[in-house]
């Protein structure tokens, strides 16, 4: 039970109480197809629930960039700009080999679901320190569209190809003349001419990310969950909370998953000696969680409004059951929690 299935349960426990929700994961490693039995090669699908209130609805999604990418492109520019856009091969090699590309394309695509109408979408991120690159990257991408000398080539690169100056006098524009030199005048010619047609569309996505990221800036519409383990959680809290500020983001909750509850039964005295190393040692490793967790819980209850320990499942999240289960868990510590205020702070 990682931050995949804290996400996707988190969505379940809204849409069950009544909300059109979106789980849209951007970690590479896709594991929310597994947590809510997504179809093999399906990027997004509605997921069956029941017992859900009235227009309860959970969707699961995996950034597609080609499906994103290419309705922004229909919907900038016009019929003839678009064809030219979506057949010019740096248009192919932008889409599958640009590093990049899925954080880029994790932005629009929640600029996309809120326009659909969803009432809340939960983000689950690429893992670890990787996590911040889908707030990064549109952010510098948006700058870097504003920069003078981009919007300049963008603008003026056609009118320069068709005007005697791209013929009679190179020197006259310097600009182009010394990036040919330096990467070949096949190439620059692709790349200018694929980002002349490409601007408006750029421009687009930068105005888009830049009122999206300030969506995600505002504490009222977002928050930010840190999910880690015991013996990461002083780490990641830090570091996130540290990362976030600086960012103007909030975060409101820290998960602390993966909990092994405590072993109440004792060993017989002439027990096999394996069977009592094994539960010795099992009682270290849950005894530190427990005292990592209350150490934790100590240090950041002043930081962070909501302090949640989950304990290790008996089995994996590998089903909409599964997360069910889970949502159970959930809901049996805010009971808890909200009768012994102690127990997280």
């Amino acid at each position: 039970m990682g931050k995949t299935s804290v996400a996707a349960a988190t969505a379940l426990k809204t849409a069950l109480a009544g909300h059109k929700c979106l789980v849209l994961t951007i970690d590479p490693a896709t594991r929310l197809r597994t947590a809510l039995e997504m179809d093999l090669g399906g990027t997004e699908q509605k997921v069956p629930l029941h017992d859900a209130e009235e227009n309860g609805e959970l969707w699961a999604a995996i950034v597609n960039i080609r499906a994103s990418l290419d309705r922004a492109v229909l919907r900038e520019a016009k019929p003839e700009e678009a064809q030219s856009i979506l057949e010019h091969p740096l248009y192919q090699v932008l889409i599958t080999s640009l590093a990049g590309m899925q954080e880029l394309i994790a932005i629009e695509r929640i600029h996309q679901a809120v326009a659909e109408g969803y009432h809340s979408i939960f983000i689950d991120t690429a893992p670890s320190r990787h996590a911040l690159e889908f707030l990064d990257k549109p952010e510098f991408f948006a700058h870097l569209v504003s920069f003078p000398i981009v919007k300049l080539v963008g603008r003026t690169y056609q009118w320069w190809l068709r005007s005697r100056l791209a013929r009679l006098s190179r020197m006259t524009f310097e600009l182009y003349t010394r990036v040919e030199e330096i990467l070949g005048a096949t190439l620059v010619h692709q790349v200018l001419d694929f980002f002349s047609i490409f601007r408006k569309i750029a421009e687009g996505y930068a105005d888009r990310a830049e009122q999206t990221l300030s969506m995600l800036r505002d504490p009222h519409t977002t928050s930010f969950t840190i999910v880690t383990t015991p013996f990461k959680a002083r780490r990641d809290a830090e570091y996130f909370l540290t990362e976030l500020r600086k960012r103007k983001f909030s975060v409101s909750a820290m998960v602390v998953n993966r909990i092994w509850p405590r072993f109440p039964a004792t060993v017989p005295p002439d027990s096999h000696p394996m069977l009592q190393e094994l539960l010795t040692w099992y009682g270290n490793v849950s005894g530190a969680h427990h005292r990592i967790w209350n150490d934790v819980s100590r240090q950041f209850s002043s930081q962070i409004p909501k302090l949640i320990p989950l304990t290790e499942l008996p089995r994996d999240v590998d089903g909409v059951s599964a997360l069910y289960e889970l949502v159970r868990v959930m809901e049996t510590w805010h009971t808890q929690g909200a009768n012994s205020s102690k127990f997280s702070r």
